[in-house]
């Protein structure tokens, strides 16, 4: 693991690197916030945007778009088939998920979606908080993120990463360093709120955490000044704490596919925003100046004008009075051009940043149908939608499997429990992270990838409705449907409760039922002691029970006890077989309906009765 002073050399080297990439993303940040200015050199002033913040809007639309979908976890059975190895599979699966909900993944999501979009790059570190006993996500910015400079766009997981930041010197006595700040500065009585410059290297091997600096000007160590900004190489950096991780990579920077560096999707309209924000400005001034012209006073031939009251602006209201001379005013009109050239301007931000003019509610004046402006919109944000979620599908992958690892180390085969679902839904799940984790291979992937929350949802329905999908796949890659398999055990219980509901009103309408008997089981129900198969399994319990009672007494009934035939068909009992007198007058019914029988003529003499020959 690198020492204090190797980290330090190493992010002097890499801030060089990734200074021009900073600063653009620095003119993101000023856009995205309505911070940036717009500076008028000639006129020795600075005007504020009044343009539309296209830039805000394309980033919060497509970070909407690619974060409105979780993706799905899926481990594979290690013995397909085996009850024992498909359920640790879907366990597996399920403590995944559990960990994404317990630490509110999902808003994490949009956050780093953002980052994605607009700087080209999404950092995270996997910690493993001891307080909830599980792994959990930090979302790291951009600007503070140094990876090895020879990584390829694309990629997730860099070989070591530095995050810079500040944090101020209550913060690092809060937490114990309070030898170490002393350390650095010099001084016992440091205040409170200087930053100092923390340097977090993160590799396979480790973390090692120091302080390399601080912005106090009054500051000297050993007749050295420290700046947050431009440290000296030969400043020393004191280390404050530092752990291994056996191997484990804990820091993910998945990064947008371009072609040589990391770039944020709307980089190529920071100067086109600057043109239509100046150009607009500087027509601005222009209205105003023809609402409020320039005033002359102009000396007539043989007089020297001069104001007797006055000179005052148009503004005011007040009259100027001249002697000797005539006030002329002069007005200047903005170029014809002007108003097109700003809409040109916009135009070509969006058709460069790809945002369309349905990320602002409106709609193009060519789309005539609403299956037009999706086949439009579509064009415009599938393909950037859906090279995002791979990248995030990919990242997560090992982002969970630092999770196991982590999980692992720390648990040392305790048992643990967490919760997973959503509502009603949610449910306990326990596991021991060295038995469910027999492997960390696994896969993440959105449901249809380039398809929003929206889309999805359409999309599935109509093809569970042309039949070439089946219901069960189709809530697979339903993201509100945390658990198959008890979502199909539910709506086969409510088609079996519908049913069970039918017939019994079937029954009390006939008065098979006795009322007495449904009103028991409306009682169960109703006060919410049971439900309706339980009740109904409890009344009719309680009918078999009295009919035995009554049996054996033979004397007679009480209420219960008459009621017992009617409540036992709650329970489909079968239809009791016939009597013997039944049986006998079956026969013979049976018997009469036999048809007559023809006796054959005999041969020889024929019969004097009968006059048939004999057989």
């Amino acid at each position: 693991m690198k020492t204090a002073e190797q980290v330090l050399d190493l992010f002097l080297e890499r801030r060089k690197f990734y200074q021009a990439m900073h600063a653009g993303m620095a003119e993101i940040a000023a856009i995205y916030d309505g911070e940036a200015v717009v500076s008028l050199p000639d006129m020795n002033r600075d005007e504020p945007s009044s343009v539309p913040n296209l830039l805000a809007q394309g980033v919060d639309q497509m970070a909407g778009r690619i974060s409105s979908i979780m993706p799905q976890v899926t481990f594979a059975s290690e013995n397909p088939g085996s009850r024992t190895a498909d359920r640790r599979a879907i366990t597996a699966s399920n403590v995944i998920t559990g960990w994404w909900e317990s630490d509110r993944l999902p808003m994490k999501m949009k956050n780093r979606a953002r980052n994605l979009v607009a700087y080209g790059m999404a950092p995270a570190v996997l910690r493993y908080e001891k307080t909830r006993k599980m792994p959990t996500w930090e979302v790291r910015s951009p600007m503070e993120c140094y990876p090895n400079v020879d990584r390829i766009p694309g990629t997730i997981q860099p070989a070591d990463v530095i995050f810079a930041y500040q944090r101020s010197v209550s913060w690092l006595r809060a937490r114990g360093y309070e030898f170490k700040v002393q350390e650095i500065t010099g001084r016992a009585d440091a205040r409170a709120d200087t930053l100092m410059l923390c340097l977090e290297y993160i590799d396979p091997d480790g973390v090692t955490l120091c302080i390399a600096g601080h912005s106090d000007p009054n500051a000297y160590i050993f007749g050295w000044q420290q700046y947050a900004q431009g440290i000296p190489t030969s400043m020393r950096a004191v280390e404050i704490e530092k752990y291994s991780t056996n191997g484990i990579m804990t820091a993910s920077v998945p990064t947008r596919l371009t072609l040589n560096r990391p770039g944020g999707q709307f980089d190529a309209m920071i100067g086109m925003y600057y043109a239509q924000a100046k150009l607009m400005a500087l027509e601005v001034l222009a209205v105003e100046k023809g609402v409020f012209p320039d005033v002359y006073l102009e000396s007539r031939p043989g007089e020297v004008a001069r104001f007797l009251a006055g000179p005052f602006d148009g503004r005011s209201g007040d009259v100027n009075i001249v002697q000797g001379g005539v006030i002329r005013e002069q007005s200047n009109q903005p170029g014809y051009m002007t108003p097109q050239t700003i809409d040109r301007l916009e135009r070509s931000q969006r058709v460069t940043a790809g945002i369309p003019a349905e990320f602002g509610g409106e709609s193009g004046t060519n789309i005539r149908t609403g299956r037009r402006g999706d086949a439009v919109l579509s064009a415009v944000i599938d393909f950037p939608v859906s090279e995002s979620q791979e990248v995030f599908a990919y990242g997560l992958v090992d982002e969970d499997k630092s999770a196991i690892g982590l999980a692992k180390m720390y648990d040392k085969g305790a048992t643990r429990s967490i919760y997973v679902g959503t509502g009603n839904s949610r449910q306990p799940v326990t596991y021991v992270a060295d038995k469910v984790f027999t492997h960390d291979e696994h896969m993440v992937s959105y449901p249809v990838v380039g398809t929003d929350m929206n889309s999805l949802m359409v999309g599935l329905g109509q093809r569970v409705g042309m039949g070439i999908m089946s219901k069960r796949t189709a809530a697979q890659l339903d993201p509100f449907i945390a658990e198959v398999e008890l979502e199909h055990d539910r709506i086969q219980y409510e088609g079996l409760e519908s049913a069970l509901i039918s017939g019994i009103q079937q029954q009390a309408a006939t008065g098979a039922i006795p009322p007495m008997t449904l009103a028991k089981v409306m009682t169960l129900v109703v006060t919410d002691k049971m439900e309706l198969a339980e009740a109904m399994a409890k009344v009719t319990e309680d009918a078999q029970k009295a009919a035995q009672e009554a049996a054996a007494a033979g004397g007679p009934q009480n209420a219960d006890q008459q009621a017992a035939p009617g409540a036992a068909s709650l329970s489909g009992s079968p239809i009791p077989g016939a009597s013997p007198g039944q049986n006998d007058l079956a026969s013979l019914l049976g018997t009469l309906r036999t048809p007559l029988r023809g006796v054959a003529d005999r041969v020889g003499a024929p019969d004097t009765r009968t006059g048939r020959a004999a057989v």
